[in-house]
């Protein structure tokens, strides 16, 4: 899911200007009219003032068309106006790395659909390097986009910790291979808003699952470059910062 001004520099790999804005908005335009593609009003803070514009992803009938060649598309028929601001994240997110893959000659898996299993992620994801031997060159990761304060307490203990007990407890096992085959072993990529709010959750995981598994970062710090140090993990916060170049 992406909005106009996405879609359009997407489309131009670079800064878009009116004209630009235009012609993605004409073509998403003509896709919503196909039923191709659905679109949602939103809310657009970064928009001088703010003011409504759309936020749009495939429809169902849009996914069946494109399904042979993306067969893990997901479709947002239906889709909550009150996430838009996550799912557009997790957009981002996706874009950004597959740029830094491109660049470095990696392999890029991405998976956003059929994704609920013991864990429930926003996206899994794999980075392969085609250069190391076949058995040491793919890393998995789920990705968290957390953007809300630590909270919604259940016996003393915030939804963020309960969500990330459940990673820490699959880590390794026989279970976590039967469900995704491939691998046993991961990280899990944890986006939060602010640098305030990744201190706090890092102390906080460092007290009670004290694992270099979580990689937290900053929505700022990976879009500035997603390529550089900008991870960091309960086991080492304060010394260490990780890249996915430095695997």
């Amino acid at each position: 899911m992406l909005r106009t001004k996405d879609i359009a520099e997407l489309n131009r790999n670079r800064i878009p200007n009116d004209s630009d804005i235009r012609t993605a908005r004409h073509t998403l335009i003509l896709l919503t009219k196909a039923g191709l593609v659905n679109r949602i009003p939103y809310l657009d803070l970064d928009l001088e003032g703010g003011g409504r514009t759309y936020a749009y992803g495939l429809s169902d009938r849009g996914v069946a068309m494109v399904e042979s060649l993306w067969p893990l598309c997901k479709t947002f028929d239906e889709h909550s106006q009150r996430t838009l601001d996550h799912e557009l994240e997790i957009s981002f997110f996706h874009i950004a790395l597959k740029t830094f893959a491109v660049k470095n000659g990696l392999k890029l898996y991405w998976q956003q659909s059929d994704l609920k299993h013991t864990v429930s992620p926003d996206a899994m994801f794999a980075l392969t390097d085609p250069t190391k031997p076949e058995d040491k060159n793919t890393h998995y990761y789920f990705l968290e986009i957390e953007r809300a304060k630590i909270g919604h307490y259940i016996k003393g203990e915030p939804s963020i910790i309960r969500k990330l007990a459940k990673y820490h407890e699959y880590y390794g096992t026989d279970l976590c291979e039967k469900e995704w085959l491939d691998f046993r072993q991961f990280r899990v990529i944890v986006v939060q808003r602010t640098e305030e709010r990744m201190k706090n959750l890092l102390k906080e995981l460092n007290g009670t699952m004290n694992h270099r598994m979580f990689w937290l970062t900053t929505e700022d710090s990976y879009k500035v470059n997603i390529g550089a140090e900008v991870f960091r993990t309960p086991k080492d916060w304060a010394t260490t910062s990780y890249s996915f170049l430095s695997l």
